[in-house]
């Protein structure tokens, strides 16, 4: 059983008061179905009496055990209102938002970030990339940018262009150079008001490159912003591995989607031609219902090409994430 297994479940089921599906009335939002047959959904339930509200939790709850799964959580929520499934109504233009984190730094969490906004490019989308680890900023370097953002007469943020994608940062905000000594609710609000205060204009899809760990960050984001789901990046090795699957059990317990995992520096090609596991081998999905994506390798070329500013746009890297973003658009529907 999985998320498209429920989805199709809640297909099935007519919305009390609105036109179609609770799906496609975007009653239901935030569902992660995972492989032990747990499955947990947000219901909006703004428009219904208590009694309402109740009668179709309980509706809903039969009808998924009743499809296979275990056990159903519903959040009844009236914040949200009638809103399309995964649609970011907080950033006008915007259709979709995700979040690549890890459990850890070191994973080359914005390396792939940049990826695969760049791989989502390639496919013919509009696409976004916001550098969200407010204090440790990167992704200018990664893409080049060089140029401070500036802002219009309305005072909105005009995000940079690079390699045919918008992006905005700290990097380009402030001395890339000088350290930003700011505690948890300043980080997370400048992310907010860079994400929202930004004049995107319309993309299908704006890509946070989060920081390390689980904070405040991540909870602003599933908060506020609502994303469509989140990536999760991890290398091979154990140490990394812990880490991802806490970073992905806090996206299900934030009820975010985690759309699947980048396992990267999955080995690398030795001096004869063999392959060098230098952070140990890939073995086996790192936690139930969070599908590997890709397995990429330990490649010298995107170190260069990262730090020239120009990245790959060919090689096992760049293939590898393009097909991630080929996974990406396909469940977002893209």
């Amino acid at each position: 059983m999985d998320r498209n297994s429920a989805a199709t479940l809640l297909e099935q089921m007519p919305d009390p008061k609105r036109t179609g599906s609770l799906m496609a009335a975007g009653r239901v939002s935030g569902l992660v179905a995972r492989g032990d047959g747990n499955v947990g959904l947000v219901l909006d339930v703004a428009d219904l009496t208590r009694a309402e509200a109740q009668a179709l939790e309980i509706a809903i709850g039969e009808r998924l055990r009743a499809g296979g799964f275990q056990s159903v959580r519903v959040i009844q929520t009236a914040e949200r209102g009638a809103m399309p499934v995964g649609d970011a109504a907080v950033i006008p233009g915007v259709r979709h938002i995700i979040g690549v984190g890890a459990g850890k730094g070191g994973v080359g969490k914005s390396t792939i970030a940049a990826g695969l906004a760049l791989a989502l490019c390639r496919r013919g989308l509009k696409v976004g990339l916001l550098d969200g680890d407010i204090q440790g900023p990167s992704l200018h370097i990664l893409l080049g940018v060089k140029e401070r953002a500036r802002a219009t007469a309305e005072k909105r943020l005009i995000p940079m262009e690079a390699h045919e994608l918008k992006m905005l940062g700290m990097g380009v905000m402030a001395d890339p150079d000088k350290a930003v000594a700011w505690r948890g609710p300043m980080v997370a609000g400048a992310m907010l008001q860079m994400a929202t205060v930004a004049d995107w204009g319309e993309l299908d899809i704006l890509v946070i490159d989060l920081p390390p760990g689980t904070g405040d960050v991540h909870l602003s984001l599933a908060q506020k912003l609502k994303p469509s789901g989140a990536l999760v990046v991890s290398t091979p090795q154990e140490l990394a591995r812990a880490d991802a699957r806490r970073a992905v059990a806090f996206f299900e317990q934030l009820m975010v989607p985690v759309l699947g995992v980048v396992m990267n520096m999955a080995g690398m090609a030795g001096p004869d031609g063999s392959t060098l596991y230098p952070f140990g081998r890939p073995e086996g999905e790192l936690a139930p219902g969070a599908e590997t994506l890709a397995e990429l390798p330990l490649d010298p070329a995107v170190v260069e090409a990262s730090d020239s500013g120009r990245p790959l746009a060919d090689g096992p890297v760049a293939q590898g994430l393009d097909r991630v973003a080929e996974a990406v658009a396909r469940k977002l529907r893209l």
